[in-house]
C-alpha cells in the first residue's frame, strides 16, 4: 500500500458522502492530492484542525482503491487572520481556486506551491494592498505555470515604449501607441485578441513580476497605475485559463 508523508496546503474541502470529507491538497512533492478523511464530517474527528481550506500541514497519507486517506496531520500554519476579514478571506478563496486550476495530479509545482503560501502570508500576516496581492497573484501564477507573455518590446517595431502602450493579453505580446494605428494585419491583433492599455509605470512592475524570486514578488510599488495594472493582470489570467471563477465574482461584489 502506497503511504505518502507530505507539507501540502488545502485548496479546497467538500464534503463526501454521509460522513467523510474530501480535501483537496497542493503539496511540492506529488503536485495536487485528493485525501478524504474518514468521519471528517463529525464535530468529534480528530482532523477538524486539517479540514478547511488555507490549511498548510504536514500530511500522513496511505492509498485507497480511488483516493488517499489521510492518517496522520499536524497543522503547520492556519492563516488564522485571514478568516477575521471577509474581503481577504475572499480573496485568499479565489488564489485557492486559481492554484486548484492550475495544479495538477503526480504532477509536482513547488514554485507554484511557495507563491501561493506567500500570497497566504501576506493577506493573513502583512500590512499588504490586497489589491496588489491579488494581481501580482494572478500574473506570476500564470508566468510560472508556462504562460510566459513577450513584453520587452512592442512586437512590431521592435522598440521598447517609453510612453503608454498597449498589450494583447491573449497572445502576451506588447503594442506600442504608434503601432496600434497600423492597420491589424500587421499589428498582428485577431478577433481572437483582448487588447488592453498600459501605462509605463505599470508595464514596468509586470516585467518585474516575471523574473523576481517568489518570495519577492510584493516587492515592487505602484504609486498610481494601479486600476490598469489590476485590469491588465486579471484579463491575462483569465485568457489563458478560459474559465470563469464564482470566488472571483464574489470577492468584486464586496467593493
Amino acid at each position: 500500500m502506497e503511504e505518502l508523508n507530505v507539507k501540502g496546503l488545502v485548496l479546497k474541502a467538500s464534503d463526501l458522502g454521509e460522513h467523510d470529507k474530501l480535501l483537496t491538497v497542493m503539496t511540492e512533492e506529488k503536485g495536487k492530492v485528493l485525501a478524504t478523511i474518514k468521519g471528517g464530517k463529525s464535530l468529534k474527528s480528530r482532523f477538524m484542525s486539517v479540514s478547511e481550506p488555507f490549511i498548510y500541514a504536514s500530511f500522513g497519507l496511505r492509498r485507497s482503491s480511488k483516493f488517499f486517506y489521510l492518517f496522520d496531520s499536524d497543522v503547520i500554519d492556519d492563516f488564522y487572520p485571514i478568516r477575521e476579514d471577509i474581503f481577504k478571506m475572499s480573496l485568499a478563496s479565489y488564489i485557492c481556486d486559481i492554484a486548484n486550476e492550475l495544479s495538477l495530479e503526480d504532477s509536482p509545482d513547488p514554485d507554484l506551491v511557495k507563491l501561493t503560501l506567500n500570497a497566504l502570508y501576506a493577506l493573513a500576516y502583512k500590512d499588504s494592498d490586497i489589491g496588489i496581492v491579488k494581481s501580482a497573484y494572478e500574473f506570476k501564477a500564470a508566468v510560472i505555470s508556462g504562460y510566459m507573455p513577450e513584453i520587452s518590446c512592442c512586437s512590431v517595431c521592435g522598440r521598447d515604449p517609453e510612453d503608454d502602450s498597449f498589450i494583447d493579453a491573449a497572445s502576451g505580446t506588447l503594442i506600442c501607441s504608434d503601432c496600434i494605428t497600423l492597420p491589424r494585419e500587421k499589428t498582428g491583433i485577431t478577433p481572437a485578441s483582448v487588447v488592453l492599455p498600459i501605462t509605463r509605470t505599470a508595464l514596468l512592475a509586470l516585467r518585474y513580476l516575471e523574473t523576481c524570486p517568489i518570495n519577492r514578488f510584493l516587492s515592487f510599488r505602484l504609486n498610481s497605475d494601479v486600476g490598469v495594472f489590476s485590469n491588465v493582470c486579471e484579463k491575462y489570467l483569465s485568457c489563458h485559463l478560459e474559465k470563469d471563477f464564482y470566488t472571483l465574482t464574489f470577492y468584486k461584489s464586496l467593493f
